[in-house]
């Protein structure tokens, strides 16, 4: 695939997620997208194998803006647990500041189950940085954890579903204005849950 025109690249992705915001992926074609683009399909194929290479990439990119916001909010913290702490709540955040997108690649976009591992990886940047966060608190005897892996995915998972019930407007009704109470407290739970002591 050439890549020639980065404006008409980063045009697709924009004009794709925007079409994101009314259709479900599965109901988005390549000549949708191209429609949208004002370019014929076979633009679009210059730079994408398929609309799935199209949506991977999106996704990817969203994971790179979240991973370095969670990164950011770590730096202010001296604390191994509220860096566990802080990394979650950026996380919630960011999903309540761009819904869409969390909802995307939180449930809708799917991993490239044939991408090579190095691939694979970049959909669980916040995954890997989670496991070093608690890591670190393990081994400072601030947190317990038989497997680091297993509990940052519940850790983040567990949030997700959370944040999932607020923007599905799943949780009980009163919830739904108190999204940051409600998700704070699920963080709450669950680093007490780990608790050394």
């Amino acid at each position: 695939m050439r890549k020639s025109n980065t404006n008409l690249e980063e045009k697709i992705k924009e004009r794709t997620l925007m079409l994101l915001e009314t259709k479900e992926p599965y109901e988005i074609g390549m000549r949708d997208i191209a429609e949208v683009c004002g370019v014929s399909a076979t633009s679009i194929y210059l730079y994408y194998k398929d609309k799935n290479d199209l949506f991977h990439k999106i996704s990817q990119e969203c994971l790179v803006q979240l991973e370095e916001l969670m990164m950011n909010q770590t730096k202010a913290e001296s604390d191994s647990v509220k860096n566990v702490s802080s990394a979650l709540r950026a996380f919630r955040d960011w999903c309540f500041v761009n819904p869409r997108k969390a909802m995307l690649i939180m449930g809708k976009f799917k991993a490239d189950e044939q991408a090579p591992k190095e691939e694979m990886d970049k959909y669980y940047v916040c995954n890997r940085m989670g496991k070093l966060l608690l890591d670190k608190c393990v081994s400072e005897n601030q947190l317990k954890s038989e497997n680091t892996l297993m509990d940052t995915n519940v850790l983040i998972y567990g949030l997700w579903g959370c944040v999932e019930s607020v923007l599905q407007k799943r949780s009980d009704i009163e919830l739904w204005s108190r999204q940051v109470e409600y998700t704070d407290r699920f963080i709450e739970i669950m680093l007490k849950g780990l608790d050394g002591e």
